[in-house]
């Protein structure tokens, strides 16, 4: 089968953040961008059945309590009129989902102590020999780019694959692992790069004629090189700032010197175990644990243990047993649920609720994504 797997946290945020105008004229028209950008990716990648993973508390917070803090930390910070929207779009989504539940033969899977990401990654392992396409703009979905799965950016309209990024409209873009965080850059597409490389070469000539202007090329890696495990690889290492994960080895080097391994050097001899993965990974650090009044309570650390706590915290395969059994449950309970009848006099309803006239008389199109159960 060809699943889509939506990560609906990533899709709700961001088409609230495109959308002008009040709480609830931005919730509807919230709504208008989800069902179409469903619309859209079920008839352009032909999808078999729609999967809806919602977040719920995450398990992280009881492995790491600095999980996320910061994001706590900038919800109570938040105004008065911004509180008032995210109860707004929260309880708009608490419907959503409660519709697709109950009223679509859609997959819904939430659980509490579970985040909406690790459900797409069990979803992907569990069906090893089907085709996934996740529609989000999370960066972090790349580490489970394989053959089989595809990421659709419906908002910057990219897909990302094993073999590279491109436009909807089928362009090559040029991208590039960033150093600092393990995150994919996207530079554009290869012929704005192109462009761009000819003005600064011309530039530069202006300024000094001596100066051999120098050719634009762009060879993206290969996916023999697995360049998204190596994404996922330096981020464990540099760990998360959004997510409050600390690095695993502070300030080391993206490339090393003769002297001292990088993060590249030790991801190139990771397979033979060598002197750079051992040089790196065995490294020793002190570590501020706590303060005791004026004085910083230090301890010594290895690189390998605080890339292994942070693989568990960052890597969506990496979860522990009774998380993956818990969700395991909830997937096997969601595909076995009775088939929905009516989905489209449910859909109407839907929309009658939420005042969405227009989405209302297309109802047709969006009946038939919201009617495709799961099949085995």
């Amino acid at each position: 089968m060809r699943f889509a797997i939506i990560d609906l946290a990533n899709l709700f945020g961001r088409a609230q953040h495109v959308v002008r105008g009040d709480a609830f004229t931005k919730a509807g028209m919230t709504l208008h961008i989800i069902f179409r950008s469903l619309r859209k990716l079920y008839r352009e990648m032909n999808v078999d059945h729609m999967v809806f993973c919602v977040e719920g508390r995450s398990w992280r917070y009881d492995y790491y309590p600095a999980y996320k803090a910061k994001r706590r930390l900038d919800r109570l910070n938040k105004s008065e009129r911004e509180r008032e929207e995210d109860e707004v779009f929260y309880e708009v989504q608490r419907q959503f989902v409660e519709y697709l539940a109950e009223k679509t033969r859609c997959t819904v899977l939430q659980c509490d102590g579970v985040e909406g990401d690790d459900f797409v990654a069990r979803w992907i392992q569990l069906h090893p020999n089907d085709e996934h396409f996740i529609l989000s703009g999370d960066s972090d979905f790349v580490q489970l780019l394989a053959p089989n799965v595809t990421i659709i950016d419906g908002v910057s309209e990219r897909i990302i694959t094993i073999a590279g990024v491109k436009t909807f409209k089928g362009e090559e873009c040029v991208f590039s692992i960033c150093q600092s965080s393990g995150k994919i850059k996207v530079a554009g597409t290869v012929e704005e790069v192109a462009r761009q490389h000819k003005r600064s070469e011309q530039n530069a000539k202006k300024k000094d004629p001596s100066y051999k202007p120098k050719e634009f090329k762009w060879e993206p890696p290969s996916p023999d090189e697995e360049w998204w495990k190596k994404a996922l690889f330096v981020k464990c290492i540099r760990g998360d700032v959004g997510d409050g994960i600390q690095s695993a080895y502070p300030g080391v080097r993206y490339y090393g010197s003769s002297k001292k391994t990088g993060i590249h050097e030790a991801w190139e001899d990771r397979k033979s175990g060598g002197y750079h993965w051992n040089n790196f990974m065995l490294q020793r650090w002190e570590k501020l644990v706590e303060t005791d009044g004026s004085s910083p309570v230090t301890k010594e650390v290895r690189v390998i243990d605080e890339y292994e706590r942070n693989r568990l915290l960052i890597d969506l395969t990496a979860q522990p047993d009774e998380v993956k059994e818990r969700m395991d449950a909830v997937i096997i309970a969601a595909i076995q649920k009775e088939p929905v009848d009516n989905v489209g006099v449910n859909f109407l309803r839907f929309c009658a609720a939420n005042n969405l006239p227009a989405l209302s008389k297309e109802a047709h199109d969006h009946a038939a994504y919201l009617n495709a159960g799961y099949v085995k």
